[in-house]
């Protein structure tokens, strides 16, 4: 998993079966790396995110990024 910051959305008017009705959302990482991931949680635009890599949605889809947990904060000890 990974910490990212939702920055934007992405709009697809052709996509995928398997992303049909999920909404896509511009990540971006603390070194400015960005991403697009589908967004399995409701989260939006500013909010700080987890990121998972490699999610099978059956046999012959695969989904590369996903959010799955919106942070609610982060304490570094």
């Amino acid at each position: 998993m990974r910490l990212y910051k939702v920055v934007g959305t992405v709009v697809s008017q052709e996509k995928e079966e398997c992303l049909i009705g999920k909404k896509l959302l511009l990540c971006e990482a603390a070194d400015g790396k960005r991403i697009v991931a589908v967004d399995m949680v409701g989260a939006g635009v500013g909010s700080d995110v987890l990121v998972s890599r490699s999610f099978f949605t059956s046999q012959e889809h695969l989904i590369d990024e996903r959010i799955i947990g919106i942070v609610d904060s982060v304490a570094e000890s």
